[in-house]
């Protein structure tokens, strides 16, 4: 006999709790149930069902229907649906996949093509200044061989309910940075890291004079490039690449491998094409000179 108040399939109830927050984002307030049963076509009951966990939604053609209409990559869907997502996770994958887009339409209108490439080759240097100091050879990177270099931030895992991560200012100079109790997630890693870069580059910018300074438009890409090289760098990136079998799914086993999110790893790899490309100009305009 099925206990009361437990849901028959949890991964649907979480999948349709994912389609209602991604809606209700989109639509800037909150929306009724059937209208995340619309997608499917489901009526009332099957719509309150899905809701409860007690209608499995996981075949192919609705998990593609799902992706498609609210404009997620399949991926995430699928494994809401397969439980290797929960709903939190899953959504910060969806915001962040739009902050990268966001981030890089905006830097490609700010910044040149050359102060961009200088800016990822200065947060690069400074990552790779991290890596050596923590002996980081072999993925994934342990997060708390990073944050002993900053003694004035300190991590404590604590229930969250409306996200991953989140900084506390403890008192002047000294920050905490909560996350979310319970096992730690590639998505938890990769908000502990972005909220590293905030501190780092933004609140205590002036205790690294290799930084320099910088201006506010290059931020958000300073943030972003430290978070993707220091838990995927190119280096090691390329090295697994060669490895892989191409036959498998290679963003997901990259993903596996360096402990983050699909999403991260797609950044990273489109930004080892962005870089050649932005050296290539500046080259050959130098040696038109």
């Amino acid at each position: 006999m099925k206990r009361p108040g437990v849901p028959k399939f949890p991964h649907s109830a979480q999948l349709f709790r994912f389609c209602q927050k991604v809606l209700s984002e989109r639509k800037g307030s909150k929306i009724h149930d059937q209208e995340v049963g619309n997608i499917l076509a489901f009526n009332p009951s099957d719509c309150s069902h899905w809701k409860r966990g007690e209608k499995n939604v996981r075949s192919v053609f609705a998990l593609a229907t799902l992706a498609e209409t609210l404009q997620v990559e399949s991926s995430l869907v699928h494994d809401l649906a397969m439980g290797t997502l929960g709903v939190d996770e899953a959504y910060f994958e969806y915001k962040e996949s739009h902050q990268f887009f966001s981030t890089l339409e905006k830097v490609k209108i700010t910044l040149s093509a050359e102060r961009r490439q200088k800016t990822r080759q200065q947060v690069q240097t400074f990552v790779e200044v991290l890596h050596r100091r923590s002996d980081f050879a072999t993925a994934p990177l342990y997060l708390p061989e990073i944050f002993r270099f900053f003694p004035f931030v300190t991590t404590q895992p604590t229930e969250m309910m409306d996200k991953l991560t989140r900084i506390l200012r403890t008192k002047p100079g000294q920050y905490t940075i909560q996350f979310k109790k319970g096992d730690l997630k590639a998505q938890v890693r990769m908000s502990l890291a972005q909220d590293l870069a905030k501190i780092l580059f933004t609140a205590e910018r002036n205790r690294f004079p290799e930084l320099a300074s910088s201006t506010a438009d290059a931020k958000e890409w300073e943030e972003l490039l430290f978070t993707a090289n220091l838990l995927v760098p190119k280096t090691l990136l390329l090295e697994e690449l060669v490895k892989m079998d191409t036959r498998k799914n290679v963003v997901a086993e990259l993903a596996t491998l360096f402990w983050v999110p699909k999403s991260l790893i797609g950044f990273q790899l489109q930004d080892l094409f962005r870089s050649e490309e932005e050296i290539v100009p500046s080259i050959s305009a130098e040696q038109t000179m």
